[in-house]
């Protein structure tokens, strides 16, 4: 009497079952529904370098076969790692024309005066803090003629080699003023906009995600109105891989400290976060050269600093 032979199956079948090909593919659907998931979109973006390697952990734990479990882990590690450097990598919209760059520094110093001589140092033509420090004042009028300041809401100021002109508020989180520029005038929006993810008067300026959202459109929609070239920087507390950023880089708005690589902003406590929230961006037809990182001494930001200008016409 003969016994057939039971049949294996292929090699590799077994150990490939059909979800793991949509298993694989799924960290990069975020690239596809990171605008379209609200609330949930920003708090996934704002804790993704904390978030990815405990769920690449957990699929490697508890997810069979191991080897798809490794491989679906590294594609959740990879698109991680994309979706935080990609805004870092220098994205070249052209050089600034000679003789008409003008430095702008953004810095939040959480209300220290022990940044003076780091701020001093940058040498910037024009000086945008949050957070502002009474004892800053006396330092930088040294070196700067030129202030404004907000009288209430979140304490902005800016200090400024070059004339200043027309400073207002309105309901804006800081400060919209007219700049006398090397290459002719430009309007700052000088800026602390309430955090995203924290609601409540905790010490802070606070709003719901969509608050926050509104908030910057709102910035977006003004900067794009104006006539004049345009400046927007500070403290925005938007992440670079969030909706609420690429709503103004995508509304015409460029991204002046793309010039060079980029970076995170947030330190401190938050630094595992990778948190690049401090940005210097430009409108239509100004680029950015220059860009560059600033310790600011007891300081839970990293400031920047750019030189920005009108393009080099090609």
């Amino acid at each position: 009497m003969s016994t057939a032979t039971p049949q294996r199956p292929a090699p590799g079948r077994a150990s490939w079952p059909y979800w793991s090909w949509f298993a694989l593919v799924a960290p990069w659907c975020w690239f596809l529904l990171r605008d379209r998931l609200g609330a949930v979109a920003l708090g996934v973006a704002i804790l993704m370098p904390v978030l990815v390697p405990l769920a690449a952990a957990a699929l490697v734990v508890l997810v069979r076969p191991r080897r798809v479990a490794a491989a679906v882990a590294a594609s959740t590690l990879l698109a991680g790692v994309v979706a935080v450097v990609l805004p870092w990598t220098p994205q070249d919209a052209g050089a600034v024309a000679a003789g008409r760059a003008v430095t702008v520094a953004s810095a939040n110093v959480r209300g220290r005066a022990t940044a003076a001589g780091a701020l001093v140092a940058a040498d910037a033509d024009v000086l945008v803090i949050s957070e502002m420090a009474p004892g800053l004042r006396a330092p930088l009028a040294a070196h700067y003629p030129y202030r404004a300041e907000t009288a209430a809401g979140p304490d902005v100021a800016v200090f400024s080699r070059l004339p200043l002109e027309a400073p207002r508020t309105g309901d804006l989180p800081g400060l919209r003023v007219e700049v006398a520029g090397r290459g002719g005038p430009f309007v700052l929006y000088a800026l602390h906009v309430p955090r995203p993810w924290i609601t409540g008067a905790s010490g802070g300026y606070q709003a719901t995600p969509d608050e926050h959202l509104r908030i910057v459109e709102g910035i977006r929609d003004r900067a794009a109105a104006e006539r004049s070239p345009v400046v927007v920087t500070g403290d925005l507390n938007s992440s670079d891989r969030a909706p609420d950023y690429r709503a103004l880089v995508r509304g015409g708005l460029v991204d002046a400290m793309r010039a060079e690589w980029a970076g995170p902003t947030q330190v401190g406590r938050w630094r595992p976060l990778l948190v690049r929230i401090d940005h210097v961006l430009v409108g239509p037809g100004w680029c950015g050269d220059g860009a560059r990182r600033l310790d600011l001494p007891r300081s839970d930001h990293a400031g920047v600093t750019v030189a920005v200008g009108p393009c080099v016409r090609g």
